[in-house]
């Protein structure tokens, strides 16, 4: 099977997501097509370009993967296994409680918004449904598999910036892009199970 191994970035991929790019191919069982997509004014420009180059050369899937996440080798295997066509993994936000919006009150953690603003934090809830592959509203694109049909259908652009009248971000390109497949039948999904860091100043 073909996937893309598609990589944004715009400042450098981060020693420790480089090693853990290496360990991922080198798991085996894929035909690796890797693009990096190191220029575009925006990090849906450079999305939408990984998506073109994905459908371009036939893949089945295409996997971002951020230049500033950590995960396991097996990491594809896992979110395969779902057999779904978008499937996101739970990674903390790279910021801190003073930088989040407000209904995001539980401060630095793995979060996943199951409806319109209601957030569920996945290391403190309980519920066995969180705890596997479960459907929601919307989840980041930071490492997403997508089932490469999906853009074929989805109509572009895949991945945009909505903005308030002030200037501010309204609505970030993976939400954008969550929100276009919904309206043509697609279900997203968050798959919990892969061990994912989110690097920064620490490994959030």
């Amino acid at each position: 099977m073909r996937i893309t191994l598609a990589i944004p970035t715009n400042r450098g991929v981060q020693p420790k997501t480089m090693q853990c790019l290496l360990e991922l191919v080198a798991h085996g069982g894929y035909d690796w097509h890797i693009v990096v997509a190191s220029e575009g004014y925006t990090i849906a420009e450079n999305r939408t370009y990984l998506a073109v180059q994905a459908l371009k050369n036939k893949s089945g899937y295409l996997l971002f993967i951020d230049d500033d996440m950590t995960f396991e080798p097996d990491l594809l295997d896992t979110l395969i296994a779902n057999e779904k066509e978008i499937v996101g993994t739970a990674y903390h936000s790279r910021g801190n409680v003073d930088t989040m919006p407000k209904y995001l009150d539980t401060g630095i953690t793995a979060i996943a918004e199951v409806a319109p603003k209601e957030y569920i934090d996945l290391e403190k809830n309980d519920d066995p449904k969180y705890k596997d592959t479960f459907e929601c509203f919307a989840v980041g694109t930071g490492i997403m598999l997508i089932k490469c049909e999906v853009f074929e259908k989805v109509p572009r652009p895949w991945f945009a910036f909505e903005f308030y009248e002030s200037g501010q971000v309204k609505l970030g390109e993976d939400w954008y892009f969550c929100r276009e497949a919904k309206k043509v039948g697609y279900k997203i999904y968050t798959d919990p199970k892969p061990k994912i860091g989110h690097l920064g100043e620490i490994i959030y």
